[in-house]
């Protein structure tokens, strides 16, 4: 083995041992195409530019229970929660090193976006053409396989129902999503995820492109069209069997995969095969208005469509101008890991 393929080892060993606390389910073969370089700060494109004080809930919020190797900074991080983004900065240089995510000699892969879906609703169920929001199924077994998307539409589900959406195509939305808030003339109902019929999931891209549609480039086109087509729009989308099962929330929302509340622009759901949840990264990329992104984010949760070293979706936050950015974007991508000194 060359000194190239040990350095890759070592360090992806690092990331297993030092980030998640389980060095046998994140080490990783340098078969599988992972590889870190180690570059100087200097490297990172925009880094000077970044505003660290909007950063900074989202690196505090994944140090509430740091293991060993994290303590230290988490402890220091603390005592800048009035400091400027200058200060900010310069404690994350003293701590911390940037290294670039490669793969199979590629520093790129996609990014895309989502958002907490928001939709109109009300607690009882007040007029047609409403849809049960429901809850776990009673009994509920995980890993258990439940009706498909289409039965639960059909014939219900032996479920409590929390809430009742106004639109059919909003909760297909939330339910891509996983998270949502609903707004209802009583006040807001927050909604988690809590489950699935343990069915595959099928994209409603794909969906769409199996039925000769392929125009729809962005999830605002699909959702006109699904609004515009309605009787066939929900023959559709009951063709992705996968169903989702929410639970109410309370306090902040929503909390991503690494069980911490996620923060607007600065969280990120990643392949936690690749990446352990809660490691600090810098993301470069465009939204999809030709803007840049470069961003000190946060791996704080996972998605079933994102996989793969270089892969990421960064979270908007929540209402319309959230989705519009989130249903558009997909772009090419680079970011860094960066983990405490040796």
């Amino acid at each position: 083995m060359n000194k190239n393929k040990l350095l890759s080892l070592s360090l992806v060993g690092f990331v297993s041992l030092f980030l998640c606390g389980c060095p046998s389910s994140h080490y990783l073969s340098q078969g599988r195409g992972f590889k870190l370089r180690e570059v100087p700060f200097s490297a990172l494109p925009g880094w000077t530019h970044e505003n660290f004080e909007e950063a900074y809930p989202a690196l505090m919020r994944s140090c509430q229970k740091p293991n060993e190797q994290w303590a230290r900074f988490c402890s220091g991080l603390q005592r800048y929660a009035s400091a400027g983004s200058y200060q900010i900065r310069k404690y994350i240089e003293s701590q911390l090193t940037p290294y670039l995510v490669t793969s199979y000699g590629e520093t790129t892969g996609t990014i895309t976006g989502y958002y907490e879906a928001q939709l109109k609703g009300t607690r009882t169920h007040t007029h047609a053409g409403q849809v049960p929001v429901y809850g776990l199924p009673r009994g509920y077994v995980n890993g258990k396989t439940y009706p498909t998307r289409e039965d639960i539409e059909e014939d219900g589900i032996d479920a409590p129902i929390i809430a009742w959406a106004d639109d059919p195509v909003e909760l297909f939305i939330l339910q891509i999503q996983g998270s949502g808030r609903m707004i209802t003339p009583s006040g807001e109902i927050k909604l988690g995820y809590a489950g699935n019929n343990n069915r595959t999931f099928k994209s409603l891209g794909s969906i769409f492109a199996a039925h000769g549609i392929t125009d729809l480039h962005s999830m605002q086109n699909m959702r006109r069209w699904l609004r515009e087509h309605p009787s066939e729009g929900r023959r559709l989308m009951a063709e992705n069997p996968r169903y989702i099962f929410f639970k109410e929330l309370d306090g902040d929302s929503p909390y991503g995969a690494a069980g911490v509340v996620l923060t607007p622009e600065h969280s990120v759901a990643v392949d936690k095969n690749y990446i352990p949840m809660n490691t600090p990264m810098y993301l470069n990329t465009i939204d999809p208005d030709g803007i840049f992104i470069q961003k000190l984010v946060v791996a704080q949760d996972i998605g079933k469509a994102i996989q793969g070293p270089i892969r990421a979706d960064y979270f908007w936050g929540h209402g319309e101008k959230a989705f519009n950015k989130a249903g558009r974007m997909k772009n090419k991508g680079s970011y860094y890991l960066l983990l405490p000194k040796s």
